[in-house]
């Protein structure tokens, strides 16, 4: 009897392992500032270890993380950990701790067309990518502006930018009823009375004209409390990325905000376009952002870069961008330039690169970036 129950395990065992599949991949980023500056009266040159998104941060770490994830024809799960960051860093006798990274969900697909996802989640399938140059190195001497730019990714977290890193939970159901057609229906940060449930809702509708692009539309918002009542904070969006001009990559997009009360107090409205185009081994990029409102100045930024392929894994990769006096939240405008080298291998690269930042305070830093992937 034990025999014949060892044989059944191990039958279920090798059958389970046949339709599932558990992998660990892992990505993850960091930069050796030896040297930055910023010309204040009195302040000193300053050595940092950060992310690529800290600012001029001083006090930070490397992103470093990796990802277990199960994976069947209807049922998976993916979690995401990190290394915490700064934890007890004001206290000299904390220790480096593990923790939850962006993603910790379960998605279950009750039929071929449809899958259903809980927990802390994001889905890029029609997000906006406008990421080159400075934005993959230091973003506090260059770029702030990279995805999302010309249309959000779903989320579970509500709301606009500051929603992509937020612990909140959600629900969402996405499908393809046929393959040129996606569509999703995303309830964000589902917590609290069911009857504002809907003001914190997503729902992204894309469609893949044959051999022409990529058409996207789609409604978010976040709860807002206005004079004791609870209303949603909405915006609308819509975008197209083009895909009939071989070696061209170019995406559009326009931005309302819908609400008086909430993040668009003087009725903003945002139009963004992004071009890429490879030739040979060169790639040249363009981005402009342009923000219309009532009453305040309009806010606008230009940007433009070039890649270049040297062969045997060598890349060279510059960038420039330009914002005006309103889009830089000072008196003057600000001009950032950065240049940089790096070598690419199977699973990661390494890089040196200098940033130059020009507006009321000027600026600069030398980054060495080291990357990997599994």
């Amino acid at each position: 009897m034990k025999k014949a129950l060892a044989i059944l395990m191990i039958f279920a065992l090798v059958a389970s392992v046949a339709v599932a599949e558990i992998s660990v991949s892992g990505w993850g980023r960091g930069i050796f500032v030896p040297v930055q500056a910023d010309a204040v009266d009195g302040a000193k040159n300053t050595t940092s270890i950060q992310k690529t998104w800290d600012g001029r941060a001083q006090d930070s770490s490397p992103r470093i993380g990796f990802t277990i994830a199960g994976n069947s024809d209807n049922v998976g799960f993916q979690v995401d950990i990190r290394a915490a960051e700064n934890e007890g860093k004001d206290d000299p006798n904390a220790k480096e701790l593990i923790g939850l990274n962006d993603v910790a969900k379960i998605w279950v697909k009750p039929m071929d067309m449809v899958t259903l996802t809980i927990g802390r989640y994001f889905d890029d399938t029609l997000r906006g990518n406008t990421a080159f140059g400075s934005y993959d190195w230091l973003r506090g001497y260059g770029a702030g502006e990279g995805e999302d730019v010309t249309f959000m990714r779903l989320s579970s977290a509500s709301g606009g930018w500051a929603k992509d890193y937020s612990t909140a939970q959600g629900f969402m159901v996405t499908a393809r009823p046929m393959d040129p057609l996606f569509v999703a229906l995303n309830f964000a940060d589902a917590s609290g009375l069911t009857e504002d449930l809907f003001e914190k809702v997503q729902v992204q509708v894309g469609y893949e004209i044959d051999g022409v692009g990529l058409l996207r539309a789609q409604y978010y918002s976040q709860s807002i409390v206005v004079d004791g009542d609870t209303e949603a904070d909405g915006t609308i969006e819509v975008a197209f990325k083009l895909t009939m001009v071989e070696n061209l990559y170019a995406d559009f997009g326009l931005r309302m905000y819908l609400s008086d009360d909430g993040q668009n107090k003087d009725k903003e409205k945002q139009v963004s376009a992004y071009a890429n185009y490879s030739m040979d081994a060169m790639t040249f990029h363009l981005l402009g952002i342009f923000k219309l409102f009532d009453k305040a100045d309009s806010q606008y930024t230009f940007g433009t870069g070039v890649d270049y392929d040297m062969g045997e894994g060598i890349g060279i990769n510059a960038d420039v961008r330009y914002y005006n006096d309103a889009m830089a939240g000072g008196k003057d405008a600000k001009i950032t330039f950065m240049a940089g080298v790096k070598k690419g291998f199977s699973n990661g690269l390494v890089g040196v690169g200098v940033q130059v930042l020009s507006a009321e305070e000027m600026g600069w830093a030398i980054p060495v970036r080291m990357e990997y992937w599994f």
